[in-house]
């Protein structure tokens, strides 16, 4: 099966984030700030969760994230931040809105690691550094259900396995990745919820919520959560700018456009533009062709994507283009941010 915005199989999962399309359409002992310091008690663990919202092309996406550094650093799921062009979470159930840029992702892991620009002395989420969880153990779910925002949903359950594997089909299902290891409850993950914590019984985060099973509604009959320190370890190479041939780092830089073949001659046909990002600050609008980027000739919508990798937000380039009455233009662009890279 295939879902928008990536999918999950396991009999019949979905990732627990939420995508929108114009409407609404899932360590102790660690030192002061550093990710996973535990610094909260379990009646403070809403104030350290965060709703995140998202622009990609077609729409918005909402999800979840903890705060396990507290000076903004949030974790959550890597499927939550992909494709998104801007983020904003909003700190506890009516507390500030940051905007936020990516930091790093993995992919492999459904791993991703958020700031929140500007923040300082935040509370951060207690982590369950032991790992200890049994079959049958009380757990409950936090999360941005279904989009919601405001203060967390919260629903209950039992750990049933400690060993699931799901298969995820990434984004535009160009690839499978394989998710194993994972803890599965019967508490009922809703769209929205990922990214959230996945507390045990003494209130201490083990997990993020990841998936769940649809039932009738929008419910689902159980959930998948990624075990708190898998994701707490990849979290940690990521600040740290560990290299890894999973790990991407940040946000790309983009024009805010999407293109086509042109029904004749060369070059790359602009079939969107995003109001408000670069491209449309220097006046390219839908229809026009790109015949070169920074230099670089553009016989082709591949040539295009070529040309335009491996960009950062802020860099300044040159892009050449054609009007549709085959006016030539080129203006010097500053790159918008993009989707992590």
């Amino acid at each position: 099966m295939s879902l928008n915005r990536g999918a999950v199989a396991h009999s019949i999962v979905g990732l627990a984030a939420i995508a929108t399309a114009v409407l609404v359409a899932g360590c102790g002992g660690s030192p002061a700030g550093a990710p996973g310091a535990a610094g909260n008690t379990t009646g403070d663990i809403f104030a350290a969760v965060v709703n995140i919202n998202g622009v990609v092309t077609d729409g918005h996406i909402a999800g979840t994230g903890m705060i396990i550094a507290s000076d903004g650093i949030v974790l959550t799921n890597n499927h939550v931040v992909a494709g998104t062009t801007r983020l904003t979470a909003q700190v506890g159930a009516a507390g500030r809105v940051y905007n936020a840029t990516v930091l790093g992702v993995d992919p492999s892991q459904d791993v991703a690691v958020i700031r929140l620009e500007g923040a300082s002395h935040l509370p951060t989420v207690p982590v369950e550094a032991s790992g200890v969880l049994n079959l049958g153990d009380p757990v409950t779910a936090l999360g941005n259900a279904l989009g919601k925002n405001g203060a967390p949903a919260v629903v209950t359950g039992h750990v049933t396995s400690l060993d699931e594997t799901l298969t995820v089909l990434s984004e535009g299902d160009a690839g499978v990745n394989s998710l194993s290891g994972l803890i599965q409850m019967n508490a009922p993950i809703q769209p929205g919820d990922s990214g959230g914590p996945l507390l045990n019984g003494g209130g201490r985060v083990i997990g993020m919520d990841t998936a769940g099973t649809p039932s009738q509604g929008t419910g689902a009959s159980h959930g998948d959560a990624i075990p708190i320190n898998t994701a707490i370890d990849i979290a940690r190479q990521i600040t740290s700018g560990a290299t890894s041939p999973y790990i991407q780092s940040g946000h790309s830089g983009v024009l805010g456009i999407t293109v086509v073949a042109p029904s004749g001659g060369g070059g790359a046909r602009v079939s969107t533009v995003v109001s408000g990002e670069a491209a449309a600050g220097a006046g390219m609008a839908v229809g026009d062709v790109i015949t070169a980027f920074n230099g670089t000739g553009v016989a082709s919508p591949t040539d295009f994507a070529t040309a335009s990798q491996g960009w950062r937000p802020g860099d300044l380039v040159t892009v050449s283009w054609r009007d549709p009455s085959g006016g030539a233009h080129q203006a010097g662009v500053s790159l918008s941010p993009g989707p992590p890279a």
